[in-house]
């Protein structure tokens, strides 16, 4: 009796545990989730996009068959990608028209920015946020900024959101111009393939594109 006793509230001691955790858990995730959304106070096309990224890349993470932690990991960590831009003025961020030389310098410094503020994180999810953040703007050719990495040195997260956030890009209205159809977008980024983006996660999107075309309706 004395046994089943000690086990019966050792059960309740692990399920106490437990749902602490997962309340932890989910507190942490809610914390992420506002953070990538903090752009919505300065541009609400922002805060839309930040939220497609991340189901679009963990649609090609899933398609590229990694593990599934890693891909539920991508999910959370890809909104991060553009969390730099809170330090781009607002003259520059919601220019309507194209960005002069200055401004182009000043607008890329958001990827440097946004590591900085997920710097030194205990989290797995703003570690690669972090890597993302940094590296987005990255190309497999080595001409991307902010520091002419290229090709596997790339991190892989990254590489898949460089993809999805120039589809995203091209494929909504902007001040300047309007939404790209889907069809013409992936024939225009097929051209840069192995050149701006690694070319297996650019097939891998285009295997993906109806489930892609899915989260984008």
């Amino acid at each position: 009796e004395t046994v089943q006793i000690r086990t019966r509230e050792l059960r309740e001691a692990l399920a106490e545990v437990q749902a602490a955790r997962l309340k932890t858990h989910h507190a942490h995730m809610d914390t992420i989730h506002r953070l990538t959304l903090a752009g919505e106070y300065k541009d609400r096309d922002t805060a839309d996009h930040v939220e497609r990224i991340g189901r679009f890349s963990q649609v090609v993470a899933r398609w590229m068959r990694l593990p599934e932690a890693t891909v539920e990991t991508i999910r959370h960590a890809a909104p991060m990608h553009d969390v730099g831009k809170l330090g781009i003025p607002d003259r520059i961020l919601l220019k309507p028209g194209k960005l002069n030389e200055e401004e182009w310098a000043v607008m890329r410094s958001h990827t440097t920015f946004g590591a900085q503020i997920l710097a030194n994180s205990q989290s797995e999810v703003i570690q690669m946020g972090e890597r993302i953040a940094l590296c987005h703007h990255e190309r497999w050719d080595g001409k991307g900024y902010p520091n002419g990495v290229a090709g596997q040195d790339i991190p892989l997260e990254a590489r898949i959101c460089t993809v999805v956030d120039v589809f995203d890009a091209l494929t909504v209205d902007r001040p300047y111009r309007k939404a790209i159809p889907n069809g013409e977008t992936i024939a225009m980024m097929a051209q840069d393939s192995g050149s701006h983006f690694d070319p297996d996660v650019f097939d891998v999107f285009v295997e993906a594109r109806e489930e892609i075309e899915g989260v984008q309706a």
